[in-house]
């Protein structure tokens, strides 16, 4: 599996839609996890004329910590660290930054 090595920053908001990119690591130590759908954004799909969003099913961290499978509702996976990010709704990132505990503002354009 090839691994995503450049994420958006936390935070960021997506003009278009105005999903959020989380941390996947926070996302997956979460309740969220599985239960808030998240979108992983593809920017080569959209080159290709393609839907860029694919949806998440859910993340499985590997047991050294290190890394996360992000798996997708279609089947496949992709492995990412910690520090790759994707998409929630800009609502569910809110109940993400809430949960960790960290009162500072997430959002930024």
């Amino acid at each position: 599996m090839k691994k995503q090595t450049m994420p958006y920053p936390p935070g960021f908001v997506e003009p278009n839609t105005g999903r959020v990119a989380v941390l996947v690591h926070d996302y997956a130590a979460s309740d969220l996890n599985g239960d808030a759908p998240a979108y992983w954004y593809s920017a080569q799909s959209e080159e290709w004329g393609l839907d860029p969003w694919r949806l998440v099913e859910g993340v499985d961290p590997h047991t050294s910590g290190g890394q996360f499978d992000v798996c997708f509702a279609s089947g496949s996976s992709r492995t990412v660290g910690p520090l790759m990010t994707f998409f929630l709704s800009a609502a569910d990132a809110a109940r993400l930054n809430a949960k960790e505990g960290d009162h500072a503002p997430i959002f930024s354009r």
